[in-house]
């Protein structure tokens, strides 16, 4: 019962984070949606490119915040993470198959963020670059360069 229980509130901070919230700063507030290319006449699915390769190129240099979850790479201390792979779902690499390329983001953030329990969502924000970059863990279509991390309220 209380795996269904955790299931449950899991899907829905998950869902909570799919949904815009209200902008902080200049920063331009993204939802996990917001990554993907849009579906228009424009597409060219002919193209051979895997939809889950396909990214938005008009992002680049752009200060964004994005929530998500925290995949660690590397720490600069007993759980502060310098670098890791941010992504819509918990579990997303670790318990489950990786999120598509355009739906992970590779991050840095020099100063270290003292992560707390793995569950837990984050917002980060940062300048965003359509670039590949590919992890033992899943590949990433997006990189943040880190300012700010904070816990997700």
């Amino acid at each position: 019962m209380h795996k269904l229980v955790f299931f449950a509130k899991v899907l829905l901070i998950s869902n909570l984070l799919l949904s815009p919230h209200a902008v902080m700063g200049d920063a331009k507030m993204l939802s996990w949606q917001d990554l993907l290319p849009p579906f228009d006449d424009s597409l060219d699915l002919d193209d051979g490119l895997n939809w889950g390769e396909r990214v938005r190129t008009d992002l680049t240099e752009e200060d964004v915040r994005i929530p998500g979850f925290m995949v660690p790479l590397e720490y600069k201390e007993t759980e502060v993470v310098t670098r890791f792979l941010l992504v819509p779902y918990f579990g997303a690499c670790y318990h489950e198959p990786p999120p598509p390329p355009n739906q992970t983001i590779y991050a840095v953030y020099e100063p270290g963020y003292e992560m707390g329990e793995i569950w837990q969502p984050v917002w980060i924000e940062g300048r965003i670059s359509a670039s590949r970059v590919e992890e033992d863990l899943a590949t990433a279509s997006y990189s943040v360069s880190a300012t700010i991390i904070e816990p997700y309220d």
